[in-house]
């Protein structure tokens, strides 16, 4: 009996396996875009001889403010044949199901471009095999998600043998990031070539500077990843140009921006740019009159967060209390840590940085005793910890995915860390790459 439409749209925002829109939505005065996805859904002869295959249903929606909302909608007919036109408010990956008979079959993610017309044939059982769909704008997205995963398999492979190292790890990035930028012209006007075109940049940041700034000067502000290509070039043109240099070149992409939600991003970036520069004075004001510009709109909540932390996570203002469990379940405050430096760091356990940064952290750990170092993990899926913990033994004390902390720390870019005195103020926050600093800071020039 076919699912009521309703029913099937509720499924598929239970079903844990449904895959985010992935990337930021570039916001224009007509942002809607249409595409058609069309194909043919079959069973195996040796499951089921009848063939007829009418009843498969397939499903496009999103998750708009926490209800579903359908974006394209098809039934087979007797042959398994579908088509289906979607609609979506923007550029994007959306959450595909397809299911018969009110049994979920498979779920995946469909990149939907103006104009792009996409086919699926898929034979039923599939087992554990991805949906495959083409169209040019499909296989550039598979094309950076295979290239991504390649390059996260290769770090773990080189951290398995033994054989991580900085020299080993700059040459695995710079072959990575060659290959996702050559994708820009492979898979021109596509948003997996640009989304790929924008890793190129801020994967190459702080390895090689020069090159972030001279790729990201090539990036257009039509791209679906604008605001990350202007964040990666703001940090590369600090360290090789001062922090005055880095906003002047925030300025520009603002200025440059087609969004409103991409200047946004770039004038809340540019309060960022004066808090990492201990301007305090300037990025309070900023952000006040962030605030006030974006009043009654998506973006007047940044401005309040800026405002926090102006107020309360600057060097000098007491670090926010919290109670936690840590990893083995045993509480954790902060207030009883009083009387010694503390080192709180959030991370996730797959990002490069923290990785690479890993035996800085060691070394750390062994030079300044009397500092106790607090790792809170981000990640929500337990099963990423485990693989990130076993057979490690990772000094200091660890929490996994604590809830609030984020907020309460006013968390926006991992790995980020807060280095707090016997007394329970803060001394310094550190952002990014940054446990060289860390170290100076703690115990001194090596």
């Amino acid at each position: 009996m076919q699912m009521s439409h309703k029913f099937l749209l509720l499924l598929l925002f239970i079903v844990s396996a449904v895959p985010a829109c992935a990337q930021r939505d570039v916001v224009t005065d007509n942002p809607e875009v249409h595409s058609v996805l069309a194909g043919t859904l079959t069973v195996d002869a040796e499951v089921d001889p009848i063939q007829d295959y009418r009843g498969f249903e397939v499903l496009v929606a999103k998750d708009r403010d926490g209800e579903p909302d359908t974006l394209g909608y098809a039934v087979t007919d007797s042959t398994g044949a579908f088509t289906m036109n979607v609609t979506a408010p923007t550029r994007g990956r959306y959450s595909l199901l397809i299911s018969r008979r009110g049994r979920i079959l498979k779920v995946g993610a469909l990149a939907v471009a103006e104009g792009d017309t996409a086919s699926l044939r898929a034979v039923f059982p599939m087992g554990n095999r991805p949906l495959r769909i083409r169209s040019m704008e499909n296989s550039a997205w598979l094309a950076y998600e295979n290239t991504t995963l390649q390059h996260r398999q290769s770090l773990l492979e080189l951290v398995q043998s033994g054989e991580y190292n900085e020299a080993k790890v700059s040459g695995l990035v710079h072959q990575t990031s060659m290959i996702l930028w050559s994708m820009r012209t492979t898979f021109a006007g596509t948003m997996g070539g640009e989304v790929a075109a924008a890793e190129a940049v801020a994967m190459i940041t702080s390895w090689n500077d020069s090159l972030a700034l001279a790729r990201a000067r090539e990036i257009t502000p039509s791209n679906i990843n604008y605001v990350e290509v202007a964040q990666a070039a703001r940090r590369a043109q600090s360290r090789l140009g001062g922090q005055e240099a880095a906003v002047a070149l925030l300025e520009a992409y603002a200025e440059a921006a087609l969004a409103a939600e991409q200047r946004a991003a770039l004038e809340f970036e540019i309060i960022a740019a004066r808090l990492d520069s201990m301007q305090y004075g300037i990025a309070l004001s900023r952000a006040y009159s962030f605030k006030e510009k974006y009043a009654d709109t998506a973006f007047e909540d940044w401005g309040s967060r800026a405002i926090y932390e102006l107020e309360h996570l600057i060097p000098g203002k007491d670090a926010p209390l919290f109670a936690v469990r840590e990893m083995h379940g045993d509480s954790l405050r902060l207030a009883d840590l009083r009387g010694q430096y503390v080192l709180l760091e959030f991370y996730h356990p797959q990002d490069d940085i923290y990785e690479r940064e890993m035996e800085g952290r060691s070394a750390l750990y062994a030079d300044a005793p009397a500092l106790e170092i607090i790792s809170f993990s981000m990640a929500a899926d337990s099963l990423i910890n485990e693989a990130f913990f076993e057979e490690r033994d990772i000094p200091g004390q660890h929490v996994l995915n604590p809830p609030g902390l984020a907020l309460l720390y006013n968390i926006n870019v991992l790995p980020t860390r807060f280095l707090i005195d016997p007394a329970g103020r803060i001394v310094a926050k550190y952002v990014g790459s940054t446990m060289t600093s860390v170290y100076q800071d703690v115990v001194g020039d090596p």
